[in-house]
């Protein structure tokens, strides 16, 4: 009976000993210990989701355990990856040209034609197909690497390597000690150059993009790594427009000029006019401007091609054609059922082969021996359908795992990048454990399991080995100092805007809630007291925190009952701090670090308070858990607010952001005074001095109002403090000063009427608070109120739809969280 071949230990030779580029590493391993490994494996994980944000699907996470690959080893693996890359380009140029390798019998048309990755697009490819190319590779029992499977399409998982080489650093420094590791810093300098030289430009600084699929992808984390560390613009194919035969940004300044494009979505979404297109929103006129060379393209979208599992079988053939070489590094041993044989196949040892679709890298594999009789008759009938790949045993690494260290099979990829003269090989790369032994390693499948499972930082040595070396930068010129926003996009601009919202939302319902709790259940049966919580309930329904007007008028374990369903995941609270963070996940490349930090461990660790304050049969208990949950949702209110004020330049994103804020502040002044004078009897003396408590209480200024007028409370003073007070930053006129300024700097020329139109808001507010002040019974004046303050929150709403008109996207996503924001004159009841 034939033994199963034994895997490669990376760490072990073939004797039984350490290999000695392993040993200074394994002794600092043994120092740690398992239990010190596993919690700074944890740490990582933990500053990855901070660093990253929110995505789908489970968070990667790094093993403490790198892989090592001596300088040697990694220049034969370079050399032979370089020569793959060279053998890769002039395919796709043969294929989407001449086609000889298609009419001479090198490749099979029931190959090539059949493919998802072959587009049939309206004309030639202007440029190289590939500037940027990684590889998967795995170690078979003999110990030489094998490719399992070419990446060009999108080649994900280096802004993963990245980040996880800066958590290494960061997080087991001892590992570093006394050991010199090739740094990864000087490729992506030298790939940012290279797209500086792809643009081609001397009269201007060109235009980078990365198109990505959206927000809710699951490689969001990686895209926003790479825009950043590219220096390019993280770009939505709606933030992108064609024009003139040119790719252009949407932003709030006007259309700025793309030069540059990243394709990180798949190739045939890209440009639904000449391709078909799919659920992913794509350009139309892309491939017709890239074609006119008005932009570069980075990988070509045809380029996917290469990724056709049925290749491997015709590599060696490839590359004695093309180049005129062999292969230096050859793939899994692969079989073309057409070619080699139906019978020949299935007569070999069937455990030793998997199966797999010759032309959709995508479809799953499955191990011949365990292939249905339909499937074996479907590969008789049409064998050019399949194509069959050893199944080899990969190479095994040590691994931290909660019952200890634990060997696991890993699969590596590597990168490299084209700069216009010559290929270049990041020395580092990404190596994953393989989830799952029953898979194909490289497979659709394989990747489908594992993307998100555990990766691993890979080391080179530096032992005679060659520094990257970048192109010469080209010749750039003189920047124009500028001080504006800058290429926002009117996407980027929307997410910053409803952010603001969103976090005055919170503030706002923190606020009421903070009342509240203070009066429920403490009520001491004055009709006074039972009024204002009756108000408190009121706002709390219309704000979106309670739910019904059953609430008003209940009992206590009813009103208990209802403030308790708000720390639920349906609860506003929980609604809105999932929404800022899935906000703040898509705005990841405008944030400083400290700031998208804050937010993320905020928003996470309220969540988690919320969940933690309600106390089943506990009434009292759950109201202090509210009270106290309710201030750490005001001190994270303020701490965003100071961080966005210190770390973000005033124009740009937070412009945006400011003007939500202050749009929905100021709208939430105006409707909590608006439904406090619908009170029953309000034009009362002491119905109305208690509203004026309330007011003040609310917006917080209980203690600047006394400061002025000690205990006498009046409604002209108070609505001229809440309305028309400048300096006063829980106000209205300071709100909507600071909506001025920012559409002022947005619209210098005021051509469209927006500042005009906020200073209008002010002016009839100013008159509000005249007519009270020169009224013979400011009670009776202060009552007759809430109509007109209806009307001047219906025109600041219609302001807010003005802006979202002009500096945002034209089909905007509907975006709502909490109660009735849109307010009209029957949403508040009337009890006078």
């Amino acid at each position: 009976m034939d033994m199963a071949p034994i895997p490669v230990d990376e760490m072990v030779d073939g004797h039984g000993g350490v290999r000695p580029h392993w040993r200074r590493l394994l002794g600092a391993i043994s120092d740690l210990g398992h239990r010190e490994l596993l919690e700074r494996g944890r740490q990582m994980a933990r500053a990855l989701h901070d660093q990253t944000g929110p995505t789908e699907g489970a968070a990667a996470r790094c093993d403490p355990v790198p892989l090592l690959l001596t300088a040697h080893e990694f220049a034969r693996l370079s050399e032979g990856m370089v020569q793959r890359a060279r053998v890769l380009e002039a395919a796709l140029r043969d294929l989407y040209g001449q086609r000889d390798l298609l009419a001479d019998g090198v490749l099979p048309p029931s190959l090539i034609y059949p493919a998802p990755g072959f587009l049939r697009m309206g004309g030639p490819v202007a440029g190289a197909f590939l500037n940027f190319y990684a590889v998967d590779l795995i170690r078979g029992p003999d110990g030489a690497w094998r490719v399992a499977a070419d990446r060009v399409a999108r080649a994900n998982g280096i802004g993963q390597a990245l980040e996880n080489r800066r958590q290494m650093t960061r997080t087991l420094p001892e590992l570093f000690a006394g050991r010199e590791v090739q740094p990864l810093s000087p490729f992506f300098d030298a790939w940012q150059d290279s797209l500086h030289h792809l643009a081609g430009l001397r009269d201007r600084n060109p235009g980078l993009a990365l198109l990505t699929p959206g927000p809710r992808g699951s490689l969001r984390a990686e895209h926003v790594i790479l825009a950043r560390e590219l220096g390019c613009v993280l770009a939505e194919a709606g933030d992108l427009a064609v024009r003139d035969g040119a790719l252009w940004l949407k932003t709030v300044r006007g259309l700025r000029r793309v030069d540059v494009l990243l394709l990180r979505q798949d190739g045939w979404t890209v440009d639904p006019l000449e391709l078909e297109g799919g659920s992913t929103p794509g350009i139309a006129g892309l491939l017709d401007a890239a074609r006119g060379g008005a932009v570069r393209l980075v990988n070509h979208p045809a380029s996917g091609l290469a990724e056709v599992p049925g290749l491997a079988a015709f590599m060696p053939a490839l590359g004695r054609r093309l180049i005129g070489e062999d292969l230096l590094l050859p793939d899994v041993p692969t079989r073309w059922p057409a070619r080699d044989g139906v019978d020949a196949l299935l007569s070999d040892d069937r455990g030793r082969w998997w199966l797999r679709d010759s032309t959709n890298a995508r479809a799953p594999a499955c191990r011949l021996d365990r292939a249905k009789e339909s499937m074996l008759a479907t590969l008789r009938r049409t064998p050019d359908r399949f194509v069959a790949v050893e199944a080899l045993a990969p190479s095994v690494m040590p691994s931290i795992q909660p019952a200890g260290i634990e060997p696991g099979a890993i699969i590596l990829r590597l990168f490299a990048l084209f700069d216009g003269g010559g290929w270049q090989v990041m020395p580092g790369g990404l190596a994953r454990l393989l989830s799952d032994p029953d898979q194909l390693p490289g497979s659709a499948m394989d990747r489908a399991r594992g993307a998100h499972g555990v990766t691993k930082d890979v080391w080179v040595t530096v032992e005679d080995s060659r520094n990257l070396v970048g192109i010469a930068a080209p010749p750039m010129p003189v920047l124009a100092i500028r001080r504006g926003q800058g290429d926002l996009p009117s996407r980027a601009a929307d997410d910053f805007f409803w952010l603001g919202r969103y976090l005055e939302q919170l503030e706002d319902a923190g606020r009421i809630l903070r009342v509240l709790t203070r009066r429920i259940g403490r009520v001491d049966g004055s009709p006074r007291e039972r009024a204002e919580l009756e108000t408190v309930l009121r706002l709390a329904v219309h704000a979106g925190l309670l739910q019904g007007e059953s609430v008003t008028g209940a009992g206590f374990a009813t009103q208990m009952r209802a403030l308790a369903e708000i720390t639920l995941e349906a609860g506003l609270p929980q609604r809105l701090l999932s929404e800022i963070g899935r906000v703040s996940a898509g705005l990841r490349d405008r944030m400083t670090i400290e700031t998208f930090e804050t937010i993320v461990q905020g928003t996470d660790a309220l969540r988690g308070r919320l969940r933690e304050a309600r106390v089943a049969g506990d009434a009292g208990r759950t109201l202090e858990r509210v009270g106290r949950v309710t201030d750490d949702l005001l001190r994270y209110g303020a701490t965003i607010s100071g961080l966005t004020a210190e770390n973000m330049v005033r124009s740009g994103g937070r412009q945006f952001l400011e003007l939500g804020r202050r749009i929905e502040r100021a709208s939430s002044i105006l409707t909590a005074i608006a439904l406090i004078l619908r009170q029953k009897d309000v034009s009362q003396r002491g119905r109305m001095e208690g509203a004026l408590r309330l007011m003040l209480e609310l917006s917080d200024c209980a203690i600047t109002y006394r400061s002025r007028y000690f205990a006498v409370f009046q409604p002209a003073p108070v609505l001229d403090l809440l309305l028309l007070d400048d300096g006063n930053p829980r106000g209205v006129a300071s709100q909507m000063a600071m909506v001025a300024r920012a559409l002022a700097d947005l619209d210098p020329s005021g051509g469209t009427g927006l500042a005009e139109a906020a200073s209008t808001v002010m002016e009839r507010l100013r008159g509000v608070v005249d007519d009270v002040l020169s009224a013979p019974q400011q009670d009776v004046a202060a009552a007759a109120l809430p109509d007109r303050l209806l009307d001047i929150h219906a025109a600041l709403r219609d302001l807010g739809q003005r802006i979202a008109r002009r500096f945002f996207v034209v089909l905007m996503p509907p975006r709502a969280v909490g109660g009735s924001r849109t307010v009209e004159r029957d949403a508040i009841p009337d009890e006078s």
